[in-house]
């Protein structure tokens, strides 16, 4: 039976409400009795999925193997719209809301652990460490904010311009991109600011909604104004920059030494992560909003027409296609020989990943915007804004 929680708070309201008002309802809810508390010390795991994309290199694979078909197992209903996908780490799941809250779940039966408020929007997906959750914001003074899991409460926030992208963590550092087409690094600790990358003057800069990226050695970003640029992670120099031709909304993907980028008129773009060469492009045909999914071989990318495309990662030649009967607006999943993929048409697709042949789709009540996530043997959807649902293999 599917068990359907609720979490207890305030009314649906517009999420992009003024920076008073949002300060008001961060100072009402900061002292309700059902903030945060997860104060056990969290155990890592292998398939955790503790930012976007699953990791640094955004590539949008999970280390669990799940194959359907699924079965719901409960639902939880978040009271406010949801555009960042879930975070799972030893059996809590945390998911930001445009309602400027930040949810924590338990994944056995999907009762709510608490939550914690902060002054505005939350778009992109947070950061976890475990202990800390890095949580980025729309507008307001505070946009970038320290939760602590432990007791809910806030260890540092920071005024950095607004932000509608998912930070990027590797080891002790953060790296954000701003609406104000600033690239950020800061220290996890203290959020202490070690430099700031700006792509072009000021009255020439383009927002940059694209999340940042990383192999490790660069940062790569994408921005409206069709700019895609790689700075050297420690020390913020610019190493290349290209322009695509179509401003860039989705977060790149990097795989073994390429840098995959969509564009809004339709083009996907490979290049050489190391020195921004282009490696090859192909056509979709219709914009691109979200990220690619990257395996050894494959790279799949779907578009606002509703195709997945499978290509070459090498190549770029096309393997096979397939077609929801709506748009295609967030990143595939690969998970084994599985890719799971949602459409606005409100079907969770499961597809063979040699293949693109249909194994399985699944039906939910509303529109899915918001990439799937897999941890362990549970696979959580997102749809029509506010509400998570569990899935669990049932039955062949």
């Amino acid at each position: 039976m599917l068990r359907r929680s609720a979490h207890i708070g305030p009314a649906h309201r517009n999420p992009w409400r003024l920076a008073v008002a949002a300060v008001l309802l961060g100072l009402m809810l900061g002292g309700c009795a059902d903030r945060i508390r997860v104060e056990r010390r969290m155990t890592a795991a292998s398939f955790d999925w503790i930012m976007y994309g699953g990791s640094g290199g955004r590539t949008n694979e999970s280390y669990s193997s799940l194959k359907p078909p699924l079965e719901p197992v409960w639902e939880y209903n978040a009271m406010a719209g949801i555009s960042g996908t879930p975070l799972v780490k030893d059996s809590v799941v945390l998911v930001g809301t445009l309602q400027g809250e930040l949810h924590a779940i338990r994944l056995s039966d999907g009762e709510s652990l608490g939550s914690s408020a902060v002054e505005s929007a939350i778009v992109g997906t947070p950061v976890w460490d475990g202990a800390f959750a890095y949580v980025a914001c729309g507008l307001g003074n505070e946009t970038l904010v320290c939760v602590s899991l432990r007791d809910g409460q806030r260890r540092w926030a920071l005024r950095i311009g607004p932000i509608e992208s998912s930070p990027l963590m590797i080891g002790s550092f953060l790296y954000v991109t701003t609406l104000d087409g600033s690239l950020v690094a800061l220290t996890k600790e203290d959020g202490k600011e070690v430099w700031r990358y700006e792509y072009a003057a000021k009255d020439l800069r383009r927002p940059v909604r694209s999340s940042p990226a990383s192999d490790g050695e660069v940062i790569i970003v994408g921005s409206d104004g069709g700019d895609v640029f790689a700075v050297e992670r420690i020390t913020g120099r610019l190493r290349w920059k290209i322009q695509v031709g179509s401003s860039v909304f989705a977060t790149p993907v990097i795989s073994d030494g390429l840098c995959i980028a969509g564009t809004l008129d339709g083009k996907l773009v490979a290049m050489d992560a190391r020195t921004g060469s282009i490696r090859w492009s192909y056509e979709t045909g219709s914009r691109i909003y979200a990220a690619a999914a990257a395996s050894a071989d494959h790279v799949f990318i779907g578009s606002a027409d509703g195709t997945l495309i499978a290509l070459s990662r090498e190549s770029g030649s096309m393997s096979w296609k397939f077609h929801a009967k709506s748009s295609i607006s967030s990143a595939p999943l690969i998970s084994g020989d599985m890719l799971y993929v949602g459409s606005l048409d409100r079907k969770l697709y499961a597809l063979q990943i040699e293949t693109g042949v249909k194994l399985w789709e699944y039906e939910v009540e509303g529109r899915i915007r918001v990439s799937p996530v897999i941890w362990g043997d549970v696979l959580l959807v997102t749809y029509e804004d506010k509400f998570i649902t569990a899935m669990r293999p049932g039955r062949p």
